[in-house]
């Protein structure tokens, strides 16, 4: 299989697309999820929230009761694997309602789309 790499302007605007779900998260602007995920996407986040699609994944997190006050995103890896996709693997970091720092791993998936790139597949994994 030939080796793919992306541009440093596809990297920087994977990086700033994952840094935006955190601030897309933070103003509870979930009509915006559009902005950065896929009108397919599947998420899945184990018993927390698990759905397919945006409008899915829209309305189950208007209906959490308690949301996330921050969201923090680091260690990002990208690793392409075409000229149009990457696989992409980072810390997250969330700051709940009650106070607690709970901490995960993210598995996305990521697209170039018509509309830039696009988070396609995420996959949360909760660690400690």
């Amino acid at each position: 299989m030939p080796v793919v790499n992306l541009s440093l302007e596809d990297q920087a605007q994977i990086h700033r697309l994952l840094a935006s779900v955190a601030y897309v998260l933070d103003a509870h602007d979930y009509d915006r999820l559009g902005e950065v995920f896929a009108p397919d996407i599947r998420f899945d986040n184990p018993g927390r929230l698990t759905a397919e699609g945006l409008p899915a994944l829209i309305d189950a997190f208007k209906g959490i009761a308690q949301p996330a006050l921050s969201h923090h995103i680091t260690n990002v890896v990208v690793s392409p694997e075409g000229p149009d996709t990457a696989a992409c693997v980072s810390k997250a970091l969330t700051l709940r309602s009650t106070g607690v720092v709970t901490a995960a791993e993210y598995r996305d998936v990521v697209h170039r789309t018509d509309d830039g790139w696009r988070i396609s597949a995420r996959i949360i994994r909760p660690l400690g």
